[in-house]
């Protein structure tokens, strides 16, 4: 059976994609339940971050399931509805308040790609590969993933992903900077629970206000820098500053106030 789930790992929401007999191909319902599972992941309230990864070794995400093609595209009204939802996952996962994380350790292509860039951390084992081929199909790419796709790799690399169609390797999407780094197949899980781990030790208020702040510098709109800015400025009367010093003074660990669940 094929799924995608969420599973809450201490302050890790992960989400799993799970159809390893087609390299993680996503059914139409697995699109469908992508926005409620993230939602779900930010209702928990213990949630600093979200990981997309297979649920097998070896995989990561094929891109939509090609079996379901010709049911779904052949009527322009379903295509319409279809094409509303995956870009409805793939949107859900790129507005998450949170960092999020792609754990690619295998195939990813097509859909699988727009996961990848709607993250704001790729991070690959060398059995990664990337592709994005619908122009192989005589489709283009929605202009969403595409500019997410030019902020991850620039304007040369992107387009020469999205002409040629070709397959590339892990160390030529390091190259390129669609992944941050690769680790080997032995090092790829722990090396991955580091990184998550010292996302989730640092401040969930602070990695808040720099997504947010991230955000708003790549859409150059005036009012959501001036927002950042003040943000920032704010910042420096939280709580979570003041236990942060306090803690780097003392050399200690911090015990953030923004961590603890208001029931605590």
């Amino acid at each position: 059976m094929t799924s995608i789930s969420l599973r809450q790992d201490g302050a890790v929401a992960r989400l799993y994609i799970d159809n390893p007999q087609r390299k993680n191909a996503i059914s139409r319902a697995m699109w469908q339940a992508v926005p409620a599972l993230v939602a779900q992941a930010l209702a928990h309230e213990g949630t600093r971050a979200l990981t997309v990864q297979s649920a097998a070794p070896g995989c990561f995400a094929a891109g939509a399931d090609i079996s379901e093609f010709e049911a779904t595209f052949s009527d322009p009204a379903e295509s319409l509805r279809a094409n509303a939802e995956i870009q409805a996952a793939v949107n859900a996962l790129a507005a998450c308040p949170v960092p999020t994380l792609a754990l690619i350790d295998g195939p990813c292509v097509g859909g699988g790609v727009a996961l990848a860039v709607a993250c704001d951390v790729r991070l690959a084992s060398p059995r990664a590969r990337f592709a994005v081929t619908p122009a192989r199909l005589g489709l283009s790419y929605h202009p969403d993933d595409v500019a997410r796709l030019v902020r991850a790799c620039g304007r040369a690399q992107a387009s020469e992903l999205l002409f040629a169609g070709q397959v590339w390797s892990a160390e030529r999407g390091l190259v390129a900077g669609l992944v941050n780094e690769i680790f080997s197949i032995g090092e790829f899980e722990e090396a991955a629970a580091q990184l998550v781990a010292s996302i989730c030790a640092n401040s969930l208020s602070a990695n808040l206000a720099l997504k947010r702040a991230l955000a708003a510098v790549e859409s150059r709109d005036p009012a959501a820098l001036r927002e950042a800015e003040s943000e920032f400025t704010a910042l420096f009367s939280g709580a979570d500053f003041h236990e942060g010093r306090d803690a780097f003074l003392q050399k200690r660990k911090a015990s953030f106030p923004s961590h603890r669940s208001p029931k605590d």
